[in-house]
């Protein structure tokens, strides 16, 4: 009884906090909110603080200034753009995000505490250079980075060698996405811990001569630099943290107390932002691939033997396997959808995703200081690119590749959590006897 109570009781409590930072954190619209006034017609005054260009449009959050507080996510055509920094005056129809094809976009939305949007409304700059410094620095890098990577690859593997580096995937065309769907793909262009986590592999298997505390630090110093590089948005430094946690792993043996630390970590950002948990699925599948990486990957370790190592291949397919056998029911509860192809595609694919993104990152970077090397770097990438589509487009025709699989609750959610927890203890148990 006293060993049932030293667990519940912090069970309870962390319950209980929970609760209590949800109701903290639940938005009510008051007079000094901007989206207090949504469904009018009105003037708002704000500076651009996130820009994102697509292929056919551009997309600005906008925070309000004077009388209003909050921020407003505008649509536009894609030129005249504008920059981070850029104070504009708005006119135009404020609304409410809305929901199509059963997608909340609402709640999606209120992770980054936007409650409000506007349609094409006019605008016009007012001056620029405001916003903070640093922010200034991290999207004119961003920028740059997306810039090279246009300038060295054609469409559609710019993009998706952006949405391998950086989860920038709106240029991927609507028939190439959908294959992605089909395959079991989409988890290789949404930035996650996984994603960073194989440049951590690769990262480790390059400095494989150097003493192993050296190439842990490294590699997390290639890590932070990566995120910086790239411009540090918020999906970045979120799964840079789960990726770090990965190499934590990795270099302490998985298991020990790392497990700790993971929930530790998890906490703090749900803690910071309670809507992540329940409407951001890159953090949700970074987290289930980091506690794969711990839990399932030790398992199929020692059917791996045979798979070749350079470039981190062997980690990178084990960790593909372990992320797919943790997220499964994510993916499935997000996109109603069970790719049958999915494992046969990802066996097919994982070897090749970390020289697309190291090569990629390396063609970025040599840009900058010698373009024919760069150059050079890009063709290897764009031929590992052109295989993994290849690959995608040949898995996606065959028939029942993916089936619709609606329905998917809580509940069968923490079933299928309950049963792989009891399968995954047993093989332990089967293992250290």
């Amino acid at each position: 009884m006293g060993r049932f109570f030293k667990y519940l009781v912090p069970i309870l409590l962390g319950l209980s906090l929970g609760a209590f930072r949800v109701v903290l954190a639940e938005h009510h619209a008051t007079p000094a909110d901007i989206d207090y006034y949504n469904g009018q017609t009105m003037e708002v005054i704000g500076v651009v603080t996130e820009v994102d260009i697509r292929r056919d449009k551009a997309k600005y959050t906008i925070s309000a200034e004077g009388d209003y507080e909050g921020d407003i996510l505008i649509s536009l055509n894609k030129y005249p753009q504008y920059k981070y920094g850029d104070r504009v005056r708005l006119w135009g129809e404020i609304l409410a995000p809305g929901s199509f094809d059963g997608f909340d976009y609402g709640a999606y939305l209120s992770r980054f505490n936007v409650y409000s949007v506007m349609y094409h409304p006019s605008i016009k700059v007012l001056e620029s250079g405001q916003g903070n410094l640093f922010w200034h620095g991290m999207s004119y890098l961003q920028g740059k980075f997306m810039g090279r990577i246009n300038r060295l690859f054609p469409e559609p593997y710019a993009s998706f060698e952006a949405g391998l580096l950086v989860g920038a995937r709106k240029g991927i065309p609507a028939d190439l996405m959908e294959k992605f769907n089909i395959t079991g793909l989409t988890h290789i262009i949404a930035i996650s811990g996984y994603n960073i986590t194989i440049i951590i592999v690769f990262v480790m298997w390059m400095l494989g001569g150097l003493p192993r505390m050296t190439g842990f630090a490294v590699a997390i110093g290639s890590i932070i630099l990566f995120t910086l590089f790239v411009g540090a948005s918020p999906a970045v430094v979120r799964a840079s943290i789960m990726g770090i946690l990965g190499l934590i792993a990795l270099n302490s043996g998985r298991q020990n107390n790392i497990h700790l630390t993971i929930l530790w970590s998890a906490a703090f950002m749900v803690l910071w932002n309670p809507k992540i948990l329940v409407h951001d699925v890159g953090f949700q599948l970074s987290f289930a691939a980091v506690m794969g990486l711990i839990y399932v990957a030790p398992h199929f370790e020692k059917y791996s033997k045979k798979l070749p190592e350079a470039f981190g291949c062997r980690e990178a397919i084990i960790m593909t396997l372990s992320a797919q056998v943790m997220a499964l029911p994510i993916i499935v509860y997000n996109f109603e959808r069970l790719s049958l192809i999915s494992p046969i595609s990802n066996l097919l694919v994982a070897f090749a995703i970390p020289p697309a993104m190291l090569f990629g990152f390396a063609a970025v970077i040599f840009s900058f200081i010698f373009f024919p090397l760069a150059q050079i770097l890009a063709y290897i990438a764009w031929g590992v690119l052109v295989y993994i589509v290849k690959i995608i487009e040949l898995t996606a025709l065959i028939p029942y590749a993916s089936v619709n699989l609606p329905g998917m609750t809580f509940v069968m959610m923490a079933g299928y959590y309950a049963f792989l927890i009891l399968f995954l203890v047993k093989l332990a148990k089967v293992r250290s006897s």
